[in-house]
């Protein structure tokens, strides 16, 4: 089970591929929210929904009322768990693990879980006390958990993903992404920045995520500012890319918040980014996150609260007209490179649960 956003939900699906593959059965469990509805539809396994909330920074009666919502999905958890009868249960992140977990608990169910994120998830911290097993993605997570249980897996990244895909322009690409809701900040950034872009770089292709609220807006700012260059196929706008590894394709670079999936994808395709982390993201982790590729000078960083526009234009087309710069970065991107953490993960959990 994974829920919330697609950092939690995309190494459960790629750890459910390989499951597939070998002919083993999976059943994926999930919250109600859009995104992770559009994220799971029409894939090879059967999905489950519970509709869960979070607790942290939320008044009095909001916490009750996700607390009503844990507990119903605990009782639901029970009876999926007792119809399906599970061999193990993965728990990958968010709200909805917790239910799931401490039901099998009470059922006798083993438990493994996998954390994406250098700073752990509250989620997570706390069922690592029900769990056999903790996969991690970073070295920096192993003190937030019992030692014990720990094991470095790096993270999970989807089969489509990977997949050799055909590059649609002459030019320089620029792939913008918010993570799998989007971000409003960074969409801003690069309505304001794209002119001056466009006329900086002159073969330059932009492809830009804007999430599904902010599609329309960003859409028509582009139009505005950009007239001509959707027809010309220079400037894309989506709200949502379902073929990421067509959208890698395109990239010579990427600006992206520090989400653990997105991470993992830039270091298994070799991807040079400009790294925005979430400033409101729990216990900073996703500039943590960030820290662990720029100390590794496999990535650029930018706090979003002190991007300066003209700084962040001149790093953007310097390191796109200087292709020396973004080898630089690639060559260190293959040195973080784990080899395929769903087969590990998987593997070690056979051989604890054998």
């Amino acid at each position: 089970m994974a829920g919330g956003t697609g950092g939690h939900l995309f190494p459960g699906i790629a750890i459910a591929e390989e499951l597939l593959s070998r002919g083993e059965e999976v059943f994926f469990v999930s919250g109600k929210r859009k995104i992770e509805r559009l994220i799971l539809k029409d894939k090879p396994f059967s999905t489950f929904e519970l509709d869960v909330e979070g607790f942290i920074g939320r008044s009095l009666g909001a916490k009750l009322r996700a607390m009503g919502k844990l507990m119903l999905a605990f009782f639901k958890s029970l009876k999926l768990i007792n119809r399906i009868k599970p061999a193990v249960i993965l728990a990958e992140g968010g709200y909805v693990s917790v239910p799931v977990v401490l039901a099998g608990k009470a059922l006798g169910i083993r438990a493994v879980l996998q954390e994406q994120n250098a700073i752990p998830g509250r989620a997570n911290v706390l069922l690592s006390r029900f769990v056999d097993k903790i996969f991690v993605s970073f070295a920096e997570s192993i003190n937030y958990f019992p030692k014990k249980k720990v094991m470095i897996s790096g993270t999970p990244v989807r089969r489509e993903v990977l997949k050799p895909k055909d590059r649609i322009h002459p030019g320089k690409g620029l792939l913008v992404l918010g993570g799998s809701l989007g971000a409003a900040s960074i969409n801003d950034l690069l309505l304001k920045m794209a002119p001056h872009l466009f006329k900086e770089i002159s073969d330059l292709f932009l492809y830009h995520q804007t999430g599904l609220d902010d599609f329309e807006r960003v859409r028509l700012g582009y139009e505005k500012i950009l007239p001509g260059e959707m027809e010309r196929g220079r400037l894309r706008v989506y709200p949502f890319i379902e073929d990421m590894g067509w959208a890698y394709a395109q990239a010579d670079l990427v600006i992206s918040r520090a989400g653990a999936s997105t991470l993992a994808e830039l270091i298994a395709l070799r991807k040079p980014a400009i790294l925005i982390p979430f400033p409101h993201a729990t216990h900073q982790h996703q500039e943590r996150n960030a820290e662990v590729l720029v100390k590794n000078s496999s990535a650029l960083m930018f706090r979003q609260e002190e991007i300066k526009e003209e700084e962040f234009i001149k790093t953007i087309t310097s390191l796109l007209n200087e292709p020396q710069r973004l080898d630089a970065l690639r060559e260190n991107l293959a040195k973080l490179s784990p080899s395929k953490p769903e087969v590990f993960i998987i593997e070690e959990t056979k051989r604890i649960f054998s």
